[in-house]
């Protein structure tokens, strides 16, 4: 006789080991609606609240181990590359191979694995005359530090791999080890160094540079810099430039980060109505499904800022169903987080299933800190709009130790202003006891 298994049940007992991350986005992805869940409870379902479903999951059990065993091959035949080419003396070769079967393991979402490569293609980079693969490892390096989070670290890489490639007259390498420094300055809200090094980038491009890929890149990454720090203007007229040579290459993987761009800054201008269009034409196009994922994003929290609070909620399970269907784990945290800020809007006390859930998916496998750090800021707005104050206040703490430890500025200016809010609240009232709006107490949980 068999029984519902829930999500939750399920992903706790496999371990969390690499070679299971694929079968645990499956059992996510194969995932049942419970049909017997009570109707009112229906409103408040997170991914973990569904059924597994261990025969759909079987039924895939080929196509999986499939896509292991072509990742091994591919792996190990870069790896005896590498050997052939220490046997013929060519160690920029060897080098090229380790960092070849690295991308490998990262595009499969095996960090430690395409870490391990990625270093053993610097150590080997760094010997023969034709230093750019040490450039390319430093590079890759850089990006796998940026996805756990680890930005100084990410940071130092970039710089190196930058300095590399510029010795080397490695044109394309330097531009990228630009691009990548600014990635990680965005990623703390240090805008002009951020702006430093985008400039940089374009200009080693050129005075009138052909289209590029890298070309609109830089433009489309400066307009964020220039939306962030205030100059509207400027960020128009630098999606216009990144627009031009998306249309000029031709490049269909251009046109939604263009467009979503040019949504955003509607939004910053106060322009609602428009924002909410232009996301709306921007989901007609044609995009990878993270790149929709990311607009779904924006435009639940544009329909949100509108008090379209049924539409935002909407969107953001739209969003759940790409993250699900696509195996995209790391959206969900801002599905979660959506659902949740809808919640608070509502003044819905049971809105802290969302976060609950969120923060057990930022405790995953791979998951960055930055997700943690931002749940527990959302969450910590919650309880403070609930006036359970000392649990926000617990949760902002959290949140500001990660900031901090990331680097990340402006979140961490808005997390301290909000802490020293709670703070003055919290003195001005006379009871220490915890409550919840509905009457009831609820330990703080910070999830620690």
């Amino acid at each position: 006789m068999t029984r519902p298994l829930k999500i939750d049940h399920a992903l706790k007992a496999l371990p969390e080991v690499d070679d299971l991350v694929h079968l645990r986005e499956a059992l996510i992805s194969t995932a049942l609606e419970d049909r017997e869940r009570a109707w009112d409870a229906i409103a408040y379902a997170t991914v973990e609240t569904r059924l597994a479903d261990p025969a759909a999951l079987e039924a895939r059990v080929a196509e999986l181990a499939e896509r292991a065993r072509a990742r091994v091959e591919a792996v190990l035949r870069h790896s005896v590359r590498s050997l052939r080419a220490l046997q013929a003396g060519d160690e920029a070769e060897a080098a090229r191979a380790l960092a070849a079967a690295g991308e490998v393991e990262e595009d499969e979402g095996r960090l430690d694995a395409a870490e391990g490569f990625y270093r053993q293609a610097l150590a080997l980079g760094r010997r023969p005359r034709d230093r750019s693969v040490e450039g390319l490892a430093l590079r890759r390096l850089g990006r796998v530090a940026r996805e756990r989070g680890r930005l100084d670290e990410a940071l130092r890489f970039y710089m190196a791999g930058y300095d590399v490639a510029a010795a080397q007259r490695d044109v394309e390498g330097a531009i990228v080890g630009c691009q990548g420094a600014g990635n990680v300055y965005v990623d703390q809200g240090m805008w002009e160094d951020a702006q430093v090094w985008y400039g940089r980038g374009l200009e080693m491009l050129g005075t009138d540079p052909p289209p590029s890929r890298l070309l609109w890149q830089l433009r489309s990454n400066l307009a964020v810099v220039a939306r962030r720090t205030g100059d509207l203007d400027g960020s128009a007229d630098w999606l216009d430039q990144a627009d031009a040579a998306v249309q000029a290459l031709g490049d269909a993987a251009g046109i939604l980060p263009v467009e979503n761009g040019r949504a955003r800054l509607l939004m910053e201008r106060g322009r609602l109505d428009e924002a909410e269009a232009a996301f709306r034409r921007s989901l007609e196009g044609q995009g990878t499904p993270a790149l929709r994922g990311a607009v779904l994003t924006n435009l639940a929290e544009c329909l949100l800022a509108r008090g379209k609070l049924r539409e935002s909620e909407a969107a953001s399970r739209e969003l759940e169903q790409i993250a699900v269907v696509h195996g995209l784990t790391p959206l969900l945290p801002h599905v979660y987080r959506g659902l949740g800020a809808v919640a608070r809007a509502r003044s819905d006390a049971e809105g802290f299933v969302f976060f609950e859930q969120a923060l057990d998916l930022c405790r995953g496998p791979g998951m960055p800190p930055v997700e943690l750090a931002a749940t527990q800021h959302e969450y910590a707005r919650f309880d403070a709009h609930a006036g359970r104050l000392e649990s926000a206040a617990a949760r902002l703490e959290e949140a500001l130790a990660l900031f901090r430890r990331l680097g990340m500025r402006a979140e961490t200016e808005r997390a301290e202003a909000e802490l020293a809010s709670v703070r003055e609240r919290m003195g001005m009232e006379t009871g220490g006891d915890e409550t919840r709006a509905d009457g009831g107490s609820r330990p703080t949980n910070t999830g620690g």
